[in-house]
């Protein structure tokens, strides 16, 4: 006898996965583990193997997060790995689907700073559909460092070099220690109240990791954000990203190299100007010459073909013309008006209208047709007639037909007539 509760394998497989997706127990998990059973495919997604003494796991990290990724999993090594679990049908196994790694034993704060960095992600403050470009052509920047370190000495040389037209304020902040963070929002927050900036940079010269840790700041990242000028991060060296280099519109590696993203080189745009304004310059002086050949050539033409005393003629006669166009028109306007008046009165004259301002009426059926004649009539009809300012319903009660004469005039006083009365 076959048991009434029989569920097929795929229905099971998508009842776990249903069960694994319906908690948040395995949603955002850190899982430490030595590395075995490596593998790359040809799409650059990896698969690995998490184990210890107790037991082991399936993992993979598709080709989009690896990209982001700056550890690559090593047979033999240790590391965290942080992800999701999620069922694969196919083969009937649960994996871990990763999206960060990271060498075991990295500390608390390196945990802190990736939960930061997913939030912060999240609400979508490093989007590139929020990046603005930098001005072409900057007037006045802002600058936020140290007044005493080596990248504010750097910036203003290479601005002296590329454009010393450019105005620098500098907005003086500590960039080290457990009060650069508080002291570099203030600086870019006083930034944000002055007018006419074009840009701002936020530098700060090369240290250890640790150095840089201010740049990981959530409240500067925030305050990054919400600058109204495009803010271009020139922090560290060109292997050091902070959360800092992912809210910036720009991102550069070192301070010299944001002053000269942010400030174009003049004399290189000073040589492409002149370059094209020399180019302009000859296509307008060629542009020139040839219409200059065009009007000579036309002028020559028009003293052949059209002589002065030609044209001369040629305007007398169309003056002439247009005063005999002149008096016929004049002439002939009060004719056709007359003959307008005339044709209205003899139109006036023939029409059943007027007939019937003079005391008559038309008889209308009550089919709409009007009645000519007797024969069209019967007792007890109704009709309408149809005078001079409206219509009158009727209703025939007698007909009185005339009999023509035997020669075929009309009836008179003395034809026959037959009557029909109601």
């Amino acid at each position: 006898m076959r048991p009434e509760r029989v569920i097929t394998v795929g229905r099971l497989t998508v009842r776990i996965a249903e069960r694994l997706q319906a908690t948040d127990e395995f949603k955002d998990l850190w899982v430490e583990g030595e590395v075995s059973e490596r593998s790359i495919s040809a799409a650059g997604h990896v698969y690995f193997t998490l184990r210890d003494n107790a037991g082991q796991i399936r993992c993979v990290l598709f080709a989009t997060q690896a990209a982001s990724v700056a550890l690559t999993p090593q047979n033999g090594a240790r590391l965290l790995a942080h992800g999701y679990v999620e069922v694969y049908p196919r083969d009937g196994r649960y994996q871990l689907r990763c999206d960060d790694l990271m060498p075991a034993g990295a500390g608390e704060a390196y945990l802190r700073l990736e939960a930061l960095k997913r939030r912060l992600t999240a609400e979508g403050l490093f989007a590139a559909e929020r990046k603005r470009k930098l001005p072409a052509r900057p007037r006045r920047i802002g600058v936020v460092t140290s007044a005493a370190g080596a990248a504010w000495r750097d910036i203003q040389t290479v601005v002296a070099r590329r454009d010393p037209r450019v105005e620098i304020v500098l907005a003086p902040a500590l960039v080290q220690g457990p009060d650069a963070a508080a002291s570099l929002v203030a600086a870019l927050d006083g930034l944000a109240q002055l007018r006419g900036l074009d840009a701002v940079i936020v530098a700060r010269g090369g240290g250890a990791r640790e150095d840089l840790w201010p740049f990981n700041d959530e409240a500067l990242v925030r305050a990054i954000a919400r600058s109204p000028w495009p803010v271009c991060s020139g922090v560290g060296h060109e292997t050091d990203v902070t959360l800092v280099d992912l809210v910036a519109d720009v991102r550069a590696p070192t301070p010299s190299v944001a002053a000269e993203l942010v400030v174009p080189d003049a004399s290189a745009t000073q040589v492409a100007a002149l370059r094209l304004r020399r180019r302009l310059e000859g296509r307008i002086a060629d542009a020139l010459g040839r219409r200059r050949r065009r009007l000579v050539a036309a002028k020559r033409l028009l003293d052949r073909r059209a002589p002065a005393a030609r044209v001369g003629s040629l305007r007398q006669r169309l003056d002439e013309a247009r005063r005999r166009v002149d008096r016929a028109v004049a002439r002939a306007v009060p004719a056709r008006r007359q003959r307008a008046v005339a044709v209205r009165r003899r139109l006036d004259a023939l029409s059943p209208l007027a007939v019937l301002g003079r005391g008559y009426a038309i008889v209308e059926g009550a089919d709409g047709r009007i009645r000519t004649g007797t024969q069209g009539l019967t007792v007890g009809e109704a009709v309408r007639l149809r005078m001079r300012d409206g219509r009158a319903a009727a209703t025939v009660t007698g007909v009185e037909r005339r009999v023509p004469r035997e020669d075929g005039g009309s009836p008179g006083e003395d034809g026959r007539s037959g009557r029909e009365h109601g």
